[in-house]
């Protein structure tokens, strides 16, 4: 287990056997750490391989993945861009890898479901390198991505693939540092404007005062006050396809799990990001139902003097569910719930009920300007609301679903 974990940098679990739990080994295992034996020659060629290609190719790409993050190269995945200039796009589960005001930054790809200019400049691109980049359902946008293996470089802790060709006991970070070092210089290329002005924009908005609460309008108004000293985590769901829209500043502060089943990860997961760094900001954004799994976590949050923002997008049900299933608007109801009342039972924190765009600006304000103490924010959404993110997923997945 400790292997696995120091090997992939994941959680790890333990499963024992009830009948299992009282035995004593008679022999005790001492924690000798993973055998590592990479292959000198295999890394070397296959260092070779990728610059042969990257000094041949034109319209180069980066897609970083979460493994960046986790094996912590991502000062490697900077240096590399800057010095060879090739642009660096994010999966949805990698997103905030890098800073998404970094000049060589240009959005997250996401396939079909992703924005239509940063998808066709990925998938238009001769060489891709996707390093540290998983090939599951919602990093591929439900695999609507469109990658052609003869262009791509696909490096993780796991494997290395370089087109069709597949190499053998290369670690991730041996690699990356081996071809930063090698110096390659592909075509230099220009990024285009729109990606430019978008690490630039304006987060600035003109608030409609009196019009009911919307998913998308909810991320441009906290859009507002997102900085460096500031972690986002997003729940599963649309809580997550629409805080895609948001603007992180700094590297590494935007995480979520991308799964689904780890739904009620936000609420638990601020109380770790919150003690890892008192001196940030944490912003939760849950859907309701999710918020049922784990909410409690919230009285660990205010026992322990913490003070996050959380910010419960409240449709009465599970939403992302309802685009998925026509017709099953009942099945996917729950409970309705006065979130606000909660805190009375737990003892501590500030909490606010807001359906309009003024009352959830004044209510977020407010929860900034206030560090003492841990903030509830029950935005209850428009009838039928939803992200554009998650409504190109539902079309997609819709049909055979």
């Amino acid at each position: 287990m400790l292997d696995a974990c120091e090997r992939f940098k994941r959680p790890v679990y333990i499963e024992l056997p009830r009948d299992m739990v009282g035995v004593i080994p008679p022999v005790t295992h001492p924690y000798r750490g993973w055998p590592v034996k990479p292959s000198e020659s295999a890394t070397q060629e296959a260092i070779a391989e990728t610059v042969e290609k990257i000094n041949k190719a034109k319209h180069p790409v980066i897609i970083a993945g979460v493994e960046m993050h986790r094996f912590g190269l991502q000062d490697e995945l900077v240096s590399f861009a800057e010095q060879t200039n090739i642009p660096i796009a994010a999966t949805i589960l990698g997103k905030s890898v890098i800073s998404e005001r970094h000049p060589l930054y240009i959005g997250l790809y996401e396939g079909e479901m992703g924005s239509p200019d940063v998808t066709a400049f990925v998938e238009n691109s001769d060489l891709i390198l996707m390093l540290g980049t998983f090939l599951t359902d919602i990093n591929l946008g439900i695999f609507s991505a469109n990658l052609d293996p003869d262009k791509c470089i696909l490096a993780t802790s796991e494997q290395l693939r370089i087109s069709h060709h597949h190499y053998h006991d290369v670690p991730l970070a041996d690699f990356l540092k081996g071809i930063r070092d090698a110096k390659p210089t592909p075509t230099l290329l220009t990024i285009p404007d729109a990606f430019r002005k978008r690490q630039h924009r304006n987060t600035a908005i003109t608030l409609a005062p009196e019009a009911p609460l919307r998913t998308s309008r909810i991320m441009s108004i906290l859009n507002q006050y997102l900085d460096e000293n500031t972690i986002v985590i997003a729940d599963v769901g649309d809580a997550l396809f629409a805080a895609t829209e948001l603007l992180i500043s700094d590297r590494g502060e935007f995480l979520s799990p991308a799964y689904y089943t780890s739904m009620g990860f936000s609420v638990p997961a601020a109380l770790g990001a919150a003690t890892a760094r008192p001196d940030h900001r944490v912003v939760v954004i849950v859907g309701d139902g999710a918020f049922q799994m784990t909410g409690q976590e919230l009285s660990t949050l205010i026992r322990l003097k913490h003070s996050p923002i959380i910010i419960v997008l409240d449709n009465h049900g599970y939403g992302t569910e309802r685009f998925l299933h026509a017709g099953t608007w009942k099945y996917n109801e729950i409970q309705r719930w006065n979130h606000v009342k909660l805190l009375e039972a737990y003892g501590g924190g500030v909490g606010v009920q807001v359906e309009t765009e003024a009352a959830f600006e004044a209510a977020l304000n407010a929860a900034w300007s206030d560090t003492a103490a841990t903030h509830l924010i029950q935005a209850k959404l428009e009838e039928g609301d939803a992200s554009d993110t998650l409504l190109k997923l539902a079309k997609r997945m819709g049909k055979t679903v």
